[in-house]
């Protein structure tokens, strides 16, 4: 499964990523993750223009996650819960602290954990 959220995140278009990010997870979740300042450009990047580099890998490793998440049937209430929510397998800090933090294999790591 990890390498099929790895091929996902990376061969989709940050147009399609943000788009389909910002539907489930929202725009204040997504740009906290992206380390960006203004939920707008998350729409910006939805509607094709592209992020800065480092905010597209952010917004690509928060994707590897959520779409791991996503593959085993948790809800997106329940994906919210896990990106926001202290983790012990991360020190106890939130995923979306670690994306931010550019620690994205961490989270992805936490949360395959979390499926198991």
């Amino acid at each position: 499964m990890s390498y099929l959220a790895f091929k996902e995140a990376m061969v989709l278009e940050p147009s399609q990523i943000a788009s389909e990010l910002q539907d489930a997870l929202g725009q204040k979740l997504v740009a906290y993750a992206t380390g960006v300042r203004s939920p707008k450009l998350v729409g910006r990047w939805a509607t094709g223009t592209n992020p800065r580099d480092e905010a597209e890998k952010r917004l690509r490793e928060l994707y590897r996650v959520y779409f791991t998440l996503h593959q085993h049937e948790h809800g997106d209430g329940t994906i919210r819960a896990f990106l926001a929510g202290s983790n012990p397998d991360l020190q106890d800090l939130a995923p979306i602290e670690v994306i931010r933090e550019g620690h994205g294999v961490d989270a992805f790591r936490a949360a395959e954990a979390f499926i198991a």
